[in-house]
C-alpha cells in the first residue's frame, strides 16, 4: 500500500517488530532492518493498541476517549505516526474495501 491511509483501513504491527517500555515510552526496533523508532506517550498508547490488529476509527474513538482532542487533530496524527511506523517497516496497513459509490 502506498496511497495514505484510511478510516477503515486495519494497522497491524510487523511480526518482526520487537518493542520494551523504558521510562513510560515504546521503543520499537524493525531487526530485520535494523530501524529503531523512539515513540512518546501517545504514540507508546497506539502501539499498545495495534498489539491486536485496529482500524484508524477503532483508534480515533480510543484516543478521543483518552485524551483531550478534538476528531479532525486526533484523526491527522494518527495517520501521521502510522505512516512513519509504516516506512519504518514497523506496521503494515491493510486497506479497507472501498464504500459505495469510490
Amino acid at each position: 500500500m502506498t496511497d495514505a491511509p484510511r478510516h477503515g483501513d486495519v494497522v497491524t504491527r510487523s511480526p518482526q517488530a520487537l518493542s520494551a517500555k523504558i521510562d513510560g515510552e515504546v521503543v520499537a526496533l524493525d531487526i530485520d532492518r535494523g530501524a529503531c523508532y523512539g515513540l512518546d506517550a501517545i504514540a507508546s498508547r497506539v502501539w499498545a493498541l495495534i498489539e491486536t490488529p485496529k482500524t484508524v476509527d477503532d483508534l480515533r474513538a480510543t484516543l478521543m476517549a483518552e485524551y483531550r482532542v478534538d476528531a479532525e487533530t486526533c484523526l491527522r496524527d494518527i495517520l501521521d505516526l502510522i505512516v512513519d511506523l509504516r516506512a519504518e517497516g514497523l506496521v503494515s496497513i491493510e486497506s479497507a474495501p472501498p464504500s459505495p459509490g469510490d
